[in-house]
């Protein structure tokens, strides 16, 4: 991942607080609509809150916590600022020194990728369970990593285990930094130790522009992860053939013709029925949290198998919220004895099959031999311009006389609609209000062909429009 703050990753084994930690440092509470008082005096103390302006979100991020061991498996960033010091915090999987699962090998990997671009190493440990085995192995470990080592001593939640864990000093490290993240107690002190050891950087250096936000969405095993590591060319996601891989969402910054994006991975979203696990439960709430955050959803389909109805239910939910969004047909590779005709009966069956989407730009790719996979970030900057498009009013006025002499409004009740002016009245997605009389009689029909002839006229490919009525 590329970026110009020092980095700070936290390891460990697992389910030692890691999550909870990085939460913490965030900002994040997990009800991240509200900031409890113990948040407040952090926030006093020092830490930039996100400044959020109209049209805006805040950019902070939050893992997902759960008693299961190895929640956390791919690297989750945030950039945060302490005392004015911006650095960047990853979250990463459990260290097992002894993998016995080859997903936990990948997970691995990706803790090996965290050490080797860190500026400093958060190494959390449980004050309740006491120095385990693991945990001498993974010290040795991050001592031949060779990068400055901040021993984090975690769930110190009374006197009790603060006594207790003086043991934590036979681990031969720094100073052990006590910490509660229920608490919220000990994560100022921590903050000030990391910004202590963290190498100085260019205060000069300016702010980049925000990422366009794009939310890789769809049903699990449809190979999201696989497109990502594609794009990114790297093994940046763990990638498994068996679903549920991807457990959080996560995010990776990636910069495609000079333009930076940031690209969300999500859990695979299956039936709510089907579900009956809460740690998997948490997890597609983060998927739907993440559609609404995002500037672009990116529906990823398996082309070897038919459209499913929650493919059709994840479609429905992007386009109600409003949201840009683009068609990825994966492995479209392994379609054998393609003709002519093969292409165009596809788009036919997805036009049939997902019909709220029919404006919906498609990408044919395959994850698996890069086949057209850049295509999906300049298809997201196309239809993210749309998404953002402003018309001038006089322009939309000349189209609305147009259309009302082509087809005025039908009676309903013996009343006709007479539509006189309309002006956009927001971006992302466009909304346009029309003012009028009898504008409550206008039939979904009507408005359909006022909808396609606007996008005839001005585009809006991959954005749903909204139209609104105001009587006059």
């Amino acid at each position: 991942m590329e970026t110009g703050h020092p980095i700070v990753a936290i390891v460990g084994r697992p389910n030692v607080g890691k999550s909870s930690l990085f939460n913490r440092i965030t900002g994040n509470s997990h009800q991240p609509s509200t900031v409890s008082g113990q948040e407040e005096n952090l926030f006093a103390e020092g830490f930039q809150k996100p400044k959020v302006s109209k049209g805006s979100r805040s950019s902070r991020r939050f893992a997902v916590v759960h008693d299961t061991p190895g929640v956390t498996r791919d690297r989750n960033y945030a950039d945060v600022e302490w005392r004015d010091r911006p650095f960047t915090i990853v979250d990463t999987g459990g260290l097992d020194v002894d993998p016995d699962d080859r997903l936990i090998d990948n997970v691995q990997l990706q803790v090996d990728a965290a050490l080797a671009e860190a500026s400093l190493v958060l190494f959390v440990v449980d004050a309740r369970t006491g120095i385990m085995p693991h945990d001498l192995i993974v010290a040795d470990k991050l001592r031949a990593a060779d990068k400055p080592i901040c021993l984090v001593v975690n769930k110190v939640d009374s006197e009790q285990f603060r006594n207790e864990a003086a043991e934590f000093y036979r681990l031969g490290l720094e100073e052990p930094m006590w910490t509660s993240c229920v608490q919220n107690d000990g994560i100022r002190e921590l903050l000030d130790r990391v910004v202590e050891i963290l190498p100085e950087t260019d205060e000069t250096v300016h702010h980049a522009p925000a990422a366009i936000k794009i939310a890789i969405v769809g049903r699990p095993n449809v190979g999201k992860s696989s497109l990502i590591n594609n794009l990114l060319g790297e093994e940046r996601m763990i990638v498994d053939d068996r679903p549920g891989t991807t457990r959080d969402a996560v995010n990776i910054r990636i910069v495609h013709d000079n333009i930076p994006f940031e690209v969300v991975d999500t859990a695979g979203m299956r039936r709510k029925s089907v579900i009956n696990d809460e740690l998997e439960s948490v997890t597609v709430k983060r998927a739907i949290h993440s559609i609404r955050q995002s500037d672009v959803a990116v529906l990823v389909l398996d082309v070897t198998q038919d459209v499913a109805q929650q493919d059709k239910t994840i479609a429905n939910f992007i386009e109600r919220q409003g949201k840009a969004s683009i068609l990825v047909m994966n492995k479209w590779d392994l379609i054998v004895n393609k003709d002519n005709t093969t292409h165009p009966e596809f788009m036919d069956t997805i036009d049939a099959q997902l019909p709220r989407l029919g404006y919906v730009p498609r990408v044919f790719a395959s994850a698996l031999t890069g086949q057209r996979v850049t295509q999906i970030l300049a298809t997201a900057l196309e239809v993210y311009r749309e998404y953002c498009t402003h018309i001038p009013t006089p322009a939309l006025n000349d189209l609305l006389l147009e259309l009302r002499n082509a087809h005025p409004p039908p009676r309903v009740k013996g009343a006709r609609p007479a539509l006189k002016y309309i002006t956009q009245v927001e971006t992302k997605p466009p909304t346009f209000l029309i003012f009028g009389r009898n504008v409550h009689r206008v039939q979904q029909p009507y408005e359909s062909y006022l909808i396609n002839n606007i996008r005839e006229e001005f585009g809006f490919h991959g954005t749903p429009i909204r139209i609104f009525y105001r009587r006059s």
